[in-house]
């Protein structure tokens, strides 16, 4: 048979076959496993991820936990305890974190992204829950999306609630970003923390800032860590996904002891006005 395509009788076109090559055998390489037993591995091992005595996700990057630097202020998110809020923006929301200090802002800035991104307060819990349920196996879809009812900020605020649970980090991010002045570098931080978030999934609920410096006209450099989980889909609640950082109405305000003092009392309106510094940025949902 010379293998070309012909004309049936009734005038539709008959397909031929080609002869086909035999596949090639593959050689297993030395010390690996059948590929029935690791696909039987595998599934074994698909429990909660990111848990103590649970494989990372096949994409995860195996980086260890970084150091805080000592004699620095690290920044935790505990409920009731939070220093930053969020404001109604057209189309946007407004970040506005307050401190001792502008590094000291940076901090709960961050830490008041991941919170809109994902409920700090239920970033153990809802793991801890996921691996209790269905023997351990990875929830599908998201689970715990839209199960509570309260919104982010009540948590942050809410001095009655109760702690998540005490967990070690398993993740975490070191990073430095340079700047022309304070605004740039504010954006250049939150955009290092948000494309790391967008990249390894890490969420950080404890940041330290580093001192800023600032090297004469036109360089600002910031060094910072973050340590937290790492967000999986149907394990942690999803909140609303932060897309990017922008200088809209971007504020950042410095006071001396007696400037600060001489303001008048915090109010709901301005939580942060007897406080050393405070910033406000808007973040593009």
């Amino acid at each position: 048979h010379d293998g070309r395509v012909r004309a049936s009788p009734r005038g539709t076109m008959d397909h031929v076959p080609l002869p086909q090559r035999p596949p090639k055998r593959r050689r297993r390489r030395e010390g690996a496993a059948p590929a029935a037993e690791a696909h039987d591995s595998a599934g074994a091992a698909a429990a909660v991820p990111n848990r103590e005595g649970s494989p990372e996700p096949d994409w995860a990057p195996k980086t260890g936990v970084p150091s805080f630097a000592p004699d620095v202020k690290v920044v935790r998110w505990v409920p009731g305890k939070c220093q930053y809020e969020y404001k109604d923006h057209t189309a946007d929301i407004q970040i506005h974190s307050w401190g001792d200090s502008v590094e000291e802002c940076f901090a709960w800035a961050a830490l008041a992204m991941f919170n809109y991104m994902t409920p700090l307060k239920r970033l153990a819990s809802s793991a801890l829950s996921a691996k209790g349920s269905a023997a351990g196996t990875r929830v599908p879809g998201n689970a715990n999306m839209g199960t509570h009812e309260d919104n982010d900020e009540d948590d942050a605020n809410d001095e009655d609630g109760e702690d998540a649970p005490a967990t070690e980090p398993n993740v975490g991010h070191s990073f430095e970003v340079e700047a022309h002045d304070a605004h740039s570098l504010l954006f250049a931080f939150l955009d290092e923390l948000l494309f790391n978030f967008h990249t390894t999934m890490t969420v950080c609920n404890a940041v330290q800032v580093l001192p800023i410096e600032r090297r004469g006209e036109g360089t600002w450099r910031v060094r910072g860590t973050g340590v937290g989980e790492r967000f999986v889909d149907g394990v942690h609640e999803q909140g609303t996904e932060i897309k990017a950082i922008t200088y809209s109405a971007m504020q950042i305000v410095e006071r001396d002891e007696a400037e600060a003092a001489a303001n008048e009392p915090a109010e709901e309106s301005n939580p942060g006005a007897k406080r050393r510094a405070e910033l406000f940025v808007i973040v593009d949902i």
